[in-house]
């Protein structure tokens, strides 16, 4: 009898969930299972050690090692046999970020008061925390600063008026998906899944 596989903790979410080679049939699929691309983002993206990856997965580290290998050899196989790769994702909770003065939303611009962050689910609408914007003055780079915040609080998604180049760039590059909206709703939050 196998051993029961214990739930691992997926926090990326990534924006796109299918690849495919260009001018090129495709020959087969590839599927890439939700813990094996958040083995590879926590190592190749976030640049951890693998026993810092492990522990944010909740597993052991030859467990962590195992998972990271699969995922790689089904990648290296995908693009030697021009396969397409499907994402599989059965994490049904997005963390959103928004940085407004009051939860009214009205003004949600990279310098305001705090942070909100929140667990959106086909069911809930759940406040997860809400700080302190260190973004406080012209100086403060956004892309350096609200990336890091981001990770640390397992967002997925970014909610702004305006989102500059540099920002964008540096949240795509870690997995955030930033979005351009000029006020939102906390009940519109849900219609992001």
């Amino acid at each position: 009898m196998g051993r029961i596989k214990h739930a691992r903790k997926i926090n990326f979410k990534p924006i796109y969930k299918e690849y495919a080679p260009i001018k090129k049939e495709v020959t087969g699929i590839t599927h890439l299972l939700d813990e094996e691309i958040e083995a590879l983002y926590l190592m190749d993206i976030l640049e951890l050690y693998q026993e810092e990856a492990a522990k944010k997965m909740e597993v052991s580290r030859p467990t962590f090692t195992r998972i990271l290998k699969n995922a790689r050899k089904k990648l290296t196989s995908a693009i030697v046999s021009g396969h397409s790769i499907n994402i599989q994702n059965h994490s049904d909770t997005t963390v959103v970020a928004i940085c407004s003065n009051d939860e009214n939303f009205e003004n949600i611009q990279n310098n305001q008061k705090y942070i909100y962050f929140y667990a959106i689910s086909k069911e809930n609408i759940v406040l997860l925390n809400k700080i302190l914007n260190p973004i406080d003055s012209p100086q403060d780079k956004p892309a350096t600063l609200l990336p890091q915040i981001f990770i640390q609080n397992n967002v997925n998604v970014f909610i702004s008026c305006k989102i500059g180049e540099g920002l964008k760039n540096s949240l795509l590059s870690k997995g955030i998906e930033p979005i351009t909206k000029e006020k939102i709703k906390l009940s519109e939050l849900t219609d992001l899944l």
